[in-house]
């Protein structure tokens, strides 16, 4: 019998889907962005569907390597590649996102390539969080407002406005309430699972994707997918869309019960408020949310939070991976490194390519280091016995 996880899993691995047709058909556009600092309520106010922008079903990167050195992110590589090949012609605009630099270019090869859509929209987030940079980031929600307004000929107010903040709010106390639940000792739904859920509910309309959401929490209720020696984990990275690239880090004897990426926690942490001026309040939440390393002075924060999960979730160890040539999460390992040295936290940096293959690498580095935790657990117990009740391990 077809599971809603198995839904959500259909949705996620493909490209397009029928909510998104459906909503076509009533007249909705389909806007399509990139990057967590994207407001999706202002795309949603306009009366159109936003869509996270995904490479899966990407056959290659052979014709976007001649718009990219050898040394840019597989990730944009693969999502160009797409769209040169009409993968995305179903969207009716793109909003980029200053990310990185790899993804800035996207917009510029977008446009000299002469790719559809029309719409296209370059939205530039500030790198620091202060109040200057909340001026900045409120007039970029402007431009973006006005720009969506001019080309489609519509008006956005402040009560669509409002209206989407709510439901997108909705969404995130639905992921909030589902992702909490991994911080049981029996863990209800494997982050693959949950990584399939985020493909789809980035994919769908919002009022289906809290549809989704609200079966998703009712199906978990009494379930248990987590085994006696699981080795609980916390994953950060960037982009992570490859269900089999979780899979495979659960299948060598773990259970990722927390994390910090681009389709996890990021996505759904912190509300926007839902009084004052609605384009403020969209700016604060998505300038100020749990960030990842394109901002600047604020690993603090990122670090605190790994430690304020720690022990609510019963963390054993870290796994941090980027990209090939992505240099901020590169600047982001090394941090990481110094800093769990520090608090004898165990880490494993992994590095790799999306889509890439190397899979037999990655499993070999993923069970030593899972053997390594097991080993430190067999130590510890062995100390506390010859210790006795006072000794703590140190985590």
């Amino acid at each position: 019998m077809k599971t809603i996880l198995d839904e959500t899993k259909e949705l996620a691995a493909s490209t397009v889907n029928q909510y998104l047709e459906e909503a076509q058909k009533q007249g909705k556009k389909i806007i399509g962005y990139f990057c967590s600092y994207m407001p999706e309520e202002i795309i949603h106010a306009a009366g159109f569907v936003p869509y996270r922008m995904r490479a899966v079903q990407s056959k290659g990167t052979t014709r976007a390597d001649a718009y990219y050195s050898s040394i840019n992110c597989t990730f944009v590589k693969h999502c160009f590649d797409k769209a040169l090949n009409g993968d995305f012609a179903f969207l009716d605009g793109v909003v980029f996102v200053n990310g990185c630099d790899h993804s800035r270019r996207m917009y510029d090869n977008w446009r000299y390539a002469g790719i559809d859509p029309s719409f296209l929209h370059m939205f530039f987030a500030p790198h620091m969080i202060k109040e200057t940079a909340l001026e900045y980031f409120s007039l970029e929600c402007s431009k973006l407002k006005s720009s969506i307004e001019k080309h489609f000929h519509i008006s956005i107010n402040d009560e669509s406005l409002k209206h989407s903040i709510s439901l997108y709010n909705q969404k995130r106390r639905l992921l909030t309430e589902i992702y909490s639940l991994r911080r049981n000792k029996d863990v209800p739904i494997k982050a693959s699972e949950l990584l399939g859920v985020m493909l789809a509910v980035t994919a769908v309309p919002v009022e289906k994707a809290i549809e989704i959401l609200t079966d998703v929490k009712k199906f978990l209720l009494g379930r248990v997918v987590s085994k006696q020696g699981d080795l609980r984990l916390f994953i950060s990275g960037g982009c992570i869309e490859e269900m089999d690239h979780l899979e495979l880090i659960e299948n060598c004897g773990a259970v990722i019960v927390a994390d910090n990426i681009c389709l996890g926690t990021r996505h759904f942490l912190d509300e926007v408020k839902e009084e004052g001026e609605p384009i403020r309040a969209i700016a604060n939440r998505y300038l100020s949310h749990l960030s990842c390393p394109r901002m600047m002075g604020d690993f603090e924060r990122r670090f605190d939070y790994l430690l304020g999960v720690r022990d609510e979730y019963g963390i054993e160890g870290v796994i941090i991976e980027k990209l090939k040539f992505c240099d901020i999460w590169g600047g982001e390992i090394y941090l990481w490194r110094a800093e769990t040295k520090k608090r004898n936290i165990p880490l494993l940096a992994l590095e790799r390519e999306i889509y890439g293959g190397s899979a037999g690498q990655i499993k070999t580095r993923v069970q030593a280091f899972l053997e390594k935790l097991r080993n430190r657990q067999i130590a510890d117990e062995g100390l506390v016995q010859a210790a006795g009740s006072d000794y703590k391990p140190k985590l």
